[in-house]
């Protein structure tokens, strides 16, 4: 058996196992219970034995065995290729990793000598974790110190600012609220700063774009602009909601919630809109995000355990594909996926798919890059998040890097690497099946 993640013990709450356990435990007396959620919290009393009621005539019954914490840290392959995680008490956990792509993902952070970084592919139809690969080199001075609580897994801590990843919210609030798509504002430049001179009327003569172009060249002056002038001071923090930032995702190992203080001043309200600060994200709700775009703004319940394997053999299945709700409206959606087309091909990350490999040609690549420099650590993070094929999506991905002064390689050119993996595997299964 191989371990798939690097040792990071992740103390996780297995909402759905449990559930699952109660599926198990019910149908001994041929009660079904039902779960709407993947996620509940065991707690402190994972895997304690549960207490029988009292009675004055019997014996209590021996206590039913329960499964323990999922540790992302010791997740293997079974004979068959299957990921699994050992939960304890005789509990096994099938999971929806594709074993030789979360492989190739670690290799493309190690080949890359990353710091700190993440990869996860999700599967945009079920919500299916693919891939949650990552790198952390603790050493590193740009790397930053996790501490002994909370998420110990890179993809699942919101350490990293959402940078311009964030333009995908300030954009959806603009539609949402009847902002054209098509129209062309002016807006003062702003490269690598967003100052006073941004959210005030541009001077004549200022250069124009579309939302559009803002998205795919990421012009941080015209989001400060059309965001203080557009939006209500309450829409950017209600579009952000809506997107499941400052909430939990319900996932089966503890995770961060990605976070998004909207500042009532209004200079910094533009900045944060822009994607300068105020808000940190976690790679798997990147993922979830992208994968809301590409499902037309329903945002997917990510899901990781498929099955239970029961203490005597026998098999229970996990929570279905699930929703989490709307966070905005399916034309929305679709204006945000077309305006996202052009960073691949004209946008931020145009070089880093200039040349792509062989199973990528002729794949359109949708999606939305971020840069920022964390002031304390001068880590230097770059994402990338989107989807493919852009007109039928198959796969969302998240990719986040932290480097320091010296670097390899930026989100962009893991991406590529990333997807490139994932659909020559695809190829490969497709002429396995024929």
């Amino acid at each position: 058996m191989r371990r798939l993640f690097t040792p990071v013990v992740v103390v996780a709450h297995i909402v759905a196992l449990h559930l699952l356990v109660l599926l198990y435990l019910g149908s001994k007396d041929d009660s079904v219970p039902t779960a709407a959620s993947q996620a509940v919290e065991l707690g402190d009393t994972a895997g304690a034995p549960v207490a029988a009621a009292p009675s004055s005539e019997a014996a209590p019954p021996a206590p039913a065995p329960t499964p323990g914490p999922l540790d992302l840290a010791a997740i293997t392959t079974d004979a068959d290729g299957q990921t699994i995680a050992d939960l304890g008490n005789g509990f096994v956990g099938e999971l929806t990793l594709d074993a030789g792509l979360q492989k190739k993902a670690t290799r493309i952070l190690e080949r890359g000598k990353v710091p700190v970084g993440a990869i996860v592919l999700m599967d945009v139809k079920t919500g299916d974790v693919l891939a949650l690969a990552e790198r952390r080199v603790t050493e590193n001075p740009a790397v930053p110190a996790f501490g002994d609580t909370g998420p110990q897994h890179v993809a699942l801590r919101a350490f990293a600012p959402a940078a311009s990843v964030f333009k995908i919210i300030s954009a959806a609030a603009l539609l949402e609220a009847g902002v054209s798509a098509t129209a062309a504002f002016p807006y003062v430049a702003g490269h690598q700063r967003v100052g006073a001179e941004h959210v005030g009327a541009p001077p004549a003569g200022s250069p124009t774009a579309t939302i559009g172009d803002g998205l795919s060249k990421s012009l941080n002056g015209l989001f400060a602009h059309l965001a203080t002038e557009k939006l209500e001071p309450d829409a950017l923090s209600s579009a952000a909601q809506k997107f499941y930032f400052n909430e939990v995702l319900p996932f089966p190992a503890l995770t961060d919630a990605s976070t998004a203080q909207v500042p009532r001043n209004v200079v910094e309200r533009g900045r944060m809109a822009a994607g300068f600060f105020h808000s940190k994200m976690t790679a798997l709700h990147g993922a979830v995000i992208a994968a809301t775009i590409a499902r037309d703004g329903e945002v997917p319940a990510p899901r990781l355990v498929t099955r239970l394997r029961t203490p005597d053999g026998r098999m229970q299945d996990g929570p279905a594909p699930a929703t989490l709700g709307r966070a905005i409206q399916a034309s929305t959606a679709r204006a945000l996926g077309r305006m996202m087309r052009d960073t691949t091909e004209d946008g931020t990350a145009r070089r880093a798919f200039a040349q792509v490999p062989k199973s990528l040609e002729g794949v359109q690549i949708v999606g939305k890059t971020g840069t920022l420099t964390d002031p304390t650590t001068k880590t230097d993070y770059t994402w990338f998040v989107g989807y493919a094929p852009a007109d039928s999506p198959r796969v969302a991905f998240s990719v986040l890097v932290g480097n320091g002064d010296l670097w390899w390689v930026r989100a962009t050119d893991v991406a590529r690497d990333a997807l490139a993996a994932h659909f020559e595997a695809e190829a490969a299964r497709h002429v396995a099946t024929r």
